[in-house]
């Protein structure tokens, strides 16, 4: 339930706090005071969206905090299932900046909006005049039966197997495009693959063909200068490895008389061991250039198919060409499974829409069995409420089609006036009687779910007399199962709170602001006496307020 609630730099709120009562919290206030901005900025730590309009000083941030006591309403798993520190009482907090960035945060860490969103609905609920528009949509209908069926744990496995079930079908569309995608180009494809695959390709022996092109095209080159190397290392006049064995011996005869030659010696006989080598291998490179016209045109040959498959394909490598090849191999081979696979989805689709149709099927009968007494309960809060012609009627139709919430559709019937036949909301309901209708809707379901708070924006416009009275003796039953927090104008309801505000407004020279004050036992006996008789209020009216406030203690 909601226990505190801090607003700073919205409207024409500065800074506020309150603190709630754990049954029934009254707000009261004159016409334009601003008892509505407090559900507006209270909508903000629920999620809804915002901008920077709701600024009251454009260069401060907007910041609105609401603290939560969860400890008895077994939510733990949304906090693990988000990584969120659970505490018993939990802090929601929602800032707007002046340059329109909106963070939220759960116990001070940061989450996205829709988290803080899915949060709050397990917690408390806002309903106003605008809120009973709602009805008119079967789907929220479908959600007042189910929870007024206890449907709660039937409906979350029917939920999870058809999310799974839209999932495969999805899936299963897929395969059966990409099926009728690889059938027409299957014959395409497998001429590309055997094409490359004929082709033997290996990685790098491009680059070795044309290694071995650019050696064979230049042979009658490279051959001559390997073979005037030689001759400079072996043959007259240049006879390198000769005319260094002749350094090398004079440098010997005289080694002995200067010790310190030796080192050159050595240098000069191992250099002389390295160029017979080098003399050597250059002798076998010479050998083994041959010049062969036939060698040129197969490595040409080779490599003009290789050019013509990556200008095909599109690519720059052999290594490519092979991923291709290899590629298309898959393809053909998911070709030859695509069939198979679509049979066994095609057999976990029926077993699962088997499974659905049992759960919805099972959905449906828990509606039913549960509808002639959600009608009945209805029907005698509308009587009370002053509307004793009053009929109530749940329409459930069957669909062939499931749906998220199973195969039914729903749809309620109303009529206020003897003689009518009932027809859908929307079509017979006025203003006054949406109001009524939902407030015993809230009520009945009240009884069996679990939301700890709900908030009544002024849905008593419109009633007055004998019908606030009953009116407030709904609100303050639904009060000693949950937390109530009832923005009023009659003092039939003002009378019934645990706690009791009052939002006012103060105006200075340059600016309007408004306030919020716990009212002492005196004060309320005042407020309500105004509320009662007007900007003037009578000791007969004061008299009323005491006999109103006695009757709630």
């Amino acid at each position: 339930m909601l226990t505190y609630l801090s607003i700073e730099n919205y409207a024409l709120i500065d800074k506020l706090e309150l603190q709630f009562s754990d049954k029934m919290n009254i707000i009261t206030g004159e016409t334009g005071a601003g008892k509505s901005i407090l559900v507006g900025a209270l909508s903000l730590v629920l999620g809804h969206r915002a901008d920077t309009s709701v600024l009251r000083n454009k260069d401060k941030k907007c910041i609105v905090e609401a603290h939560f006591n969860i400890t008895n309403y077994n939510i733990s798993d949304f906090f693990q299932k988000h990584e969120l520190d659970f505490e018993p009482v939990s802090i929601l907090r929602r800032e707007i900046t002046p340059n329109n960035k909106s963070r939220a945060f759960i116990n001070d860490t940061p989450v996205n909006n829709n988290i803080l969103k899915d949060l709050t609905s397990f917690l408390i609920d806002i309903h106003s005049q605008h809120h009973s528009l709602s009805l008119f949509n079967w789907d929220y209908q479908l959600d007042i039966i189910d929870d007024f069926a206890q449907s709660g744990t039937l409906l979350k496995e029917y939920k999870s197997l058809y999310l799974d079930f839209r999932e495969h079908q999805k899936k299963m569309q897929l395969l059966v495009e990409k099926n009728k995608t690889a059938k027409g180009d299957a014959d395409y494809n497998r001429f590309l693959f055997e094409e490359l695959d004929s082709a033997h390709l290996e990685e790098g022996e491009q680059e070795e063909i044309e290694a071995e092109l650019k050696i064979l095209n230049n042979a009658e080159e490279i051959k001559r200068k390997l073979n005037n190397v030689n001759c400079i290392f072996n043959n007259e006049p240049h006879d390198t490895l000769a005319a260094l064995k002749e350094i090398i011996n004079n440098i010997r005869e005289i080694e002995k008389y200067v010790p310190e030659y030796e080192e050159i010696l050595k240098r000069l006989e191992s250099s002389i061991i390295e160029l017979k080598d080098i003399a050597s291998e250059l002798e076998r490179y010479e050998h083994d250039i041959i010049y062969s016209e036939e060698r040129i045109e197969e490595l040409n040959s080779r490599l003009n198919q290789i050019y013509h498959l990556q200008k095909k394909h599109k690519v720059l490598t052999v290594q490519e060409l092979i991923n291709i090849k290899e590629a298309l191999s898959e393809t053909i081979l998911a070709l030859d499974n695509f069939d198979e696979q679509i049979i066994l989805l095609e057999t976990q689709l029926k077993k699962e829409e088997y499974s659905l149709r049992q759960l919805a099927e099972n959905l449906n009968d828990k509606r039913q069995n549960n509808k002639k007494e959600f009608e009945r309960k209805i029907t005698a809060i509308l009587h009370d409420l002053a509307m004793p012609e009053a009929v109530f009627k749940v329409d459930i139709k069957i669909n062939n089609d499931l749906s998220i919430k199973g195969f039914n559709s729903l749809n309620f019937l109303f009529s206020a006036n003897k003689g009518s036949s009932p027809d859908v909301i929307s079509k017979v309901a006025s203003g006054g009687e949406l109001s009524r209708l939902m407030l015993a809707i809230k009520s009945v379901v009240s009884q069996n779910n679990l939301l700890p708070s709900i908030i009544f924006d002024e849905i008593d416009s419109g009633i007055s007399g004998e019908i606030a009275v009953k009116t407030s003796r709904i609100i303050q039953n639904m009060s000693q199962n949950m937390q109530i927090i009832a923005i009023t104008h009659l003092p039939q309801i003002a009378r019934i709170g645990d706690t009791h505000f009052e939002v006012f407004k103060q105006s200075s020279a340059d600016a309007t602001h408004t306030h919020v004050r716990k009212l002492t036992s005196d004060e309320r006996i005042s407020t309500i006496a105004a509320m009662i008789s007007g900007e003037k209020v009578t000791e007969a009216a004061m008299i009323t307020a005491r006999e109103l406030l006695k009757i709630n203690g």
